[in-house]
């Protein structure tokens, strides 16, 4: 333990919880304000947008919204690790205490404000709601409170602690990073190429001035759902998007979608080309990078003595199967329900891409392992390698050859 950590878990992790829930309330509520809505009304679309965003989800005159927004959940991490850095200038006594602290706290204040902005045609159900503030409060506690004070390794459980695990883990998270970013790539050239279509939706829901800044709003929480789910079709399984629009690797097929903006960037309906289907690679080559990141050790991996590529394939491997671990996870939990009838279902299947991004990325972090070890294996030999005596050379041609007018 640093002895310069003096700091208890207890308040400020009070403190940050409530100033968390109440800087998202402000937020929400002046936003309703600003639509022209009365004071109650505001508060309680406050309180509703600040659990939906952290994945609560509700009903809404008796259609369900089971979707978690992958955006909104990244905004409520960043807002309470800012608040939590706010509130811990100096390092906690125990990190883990604060974060808990933190989430219990939030968990209990969102089950007590699902309860009061429920009405009967709008439902927020009060355990999903403690639930999903629970885990996005925690971690959004965890990270301010330790990243900025650079104790980022408190963090690692026991089990964890060793050095040959750690570089797996954080290469398993390059590697996940890295798909999630292809992914991006793909989400964003769609975007460019049908920005044409994008602002026909945005003409055809006309939201006006005021409506203006909620739609884009909207649309920039939505494209971490949509990286996600375009990382589900990059690994095979693919997503749906009511019973009518299916997308994966080989094609699509468009029905009736929603008229928001940023779905322009769905593909037109058809048969993908070979070059398309080429992309399934992708997933290869993250967990290749994965494995290829590992540094070098001197030691044993991951209890492996005496056979050092089979040691090194070993953590490519586990480096690989813990991007997809990350990558599977992220994509599941981006689907459910965002309407009734036919959009009751949306997203990628729950555990597909998982069972798909788990081994598919082993394997190529094995192999980008097994590349970087025979390459690092070389580089010691041929830097290290004499270079062949050079031949003496004379000054002179003319003259005859001796001791004192050779060039060594």
């Amino acid at each position: 333990m640093n002895p310069t950590v003096a700091t208890a878990p207890l308040r400020p992790g009070f403190l940050t919880a409530i100033l968390t829930v109440i800087a998202a309330l402000v937020l929400g509520t002046g936003v309703a304000l600003l639509s022209g809505a009365d004071l109650v009304p505001s508060l309680r679309t406050g309180a509703r947008a600040w659990l939906v965003l952290q994945g609560s989800g509700l009903e809404l005159q008796g259609a369900t919204l089971g979707l978690v927004p992958l955006g909104g959940v990244l905004l409520c991490v960043a807002l309470t690790a800012r608040v939590a850095h706010a509130m811990t200038p100096d390092p906690v006594d125990s990190p883990g205490a604060f974060a808990a602290t933190v989430a219990g706290t939030c968990g209990v204040l969102a089950a007590v404000l699902a309860s009061v902005a429920s009405t009967p045609s709008i439902v927020v159900h009060p355990v999903r709601a403690a639930a999903a503030a629970f885990v996005v409060s925690g971690v959004g506690a965890a990270l301010g409170a330790t990243l900025p004070h650079g104790r980022g390794r408190d963090l690692w459980p026991d089990a964890w602690r060793r050095a040959d695990v750690r570089q797996a883990v954080r290469a398993g998270g390059l590697g996940a990073v890295v798909l999630l970013a292809a992914a991006a790539v793909v989400v964003l050239t769609l975007l460019v190429l049908h920005v044409d279509r994008a602002s026909q939706l945005w003409a055809l829901l006309d939201p006006g001035l005021a409506g203006a800044p909620a739609l884009a709003l909207l649309c920039l929480l939505a494209v971490p759902t949509m990286v996600a789910w375009t990382t589900s079709a990059l690994l095979g399984p693919g997503f749906v998007l009511g019973s009518q629009t299916s997308v994966d690797l080989t094609g699509s097929q468009l029905g009736a979608v929603p008229g928001l903006p940023v779905l322009a960037a769905l593909p037109a309906p058809g048969a993908f080309g070979d070059l398309v289907v080429a992309l399934g690679l992708l997933p290869v080559l993250a967990g290749f990078v994965a494995g290829w990141r590992l540094p070098r050790s001197s030691g044993p991996l991951l209890g492996i003595h005496d056979r050092p590529v089979l040691a090194r394939c070993a953590q490519g491997a586990a480096a690989g199967g813990v991007a997809g671990l990350l990558v599977g996870v992220v994509v599941g939990i981006s689907g459910g329900a965002v309407g009734p009838g036919r959009l009751a279902e949306a997203g990628p299947p729950a555990l597909t891409p998982l069972l798909v991004a788990v081994p598919v990325m082993a394997l190529g972090g094995a192999l980008g392992a097994l590349a970087s070890h025979y390459r690092g294996a070389r580089a010691p030999e041929s830097a290290t390698s004499e270079r062949s005596p050079r031949r003496p050379r004379l000054r002179l041609r003319n003259q005859p050859p001796s001791p004192d007018r050779r060039d060594d």
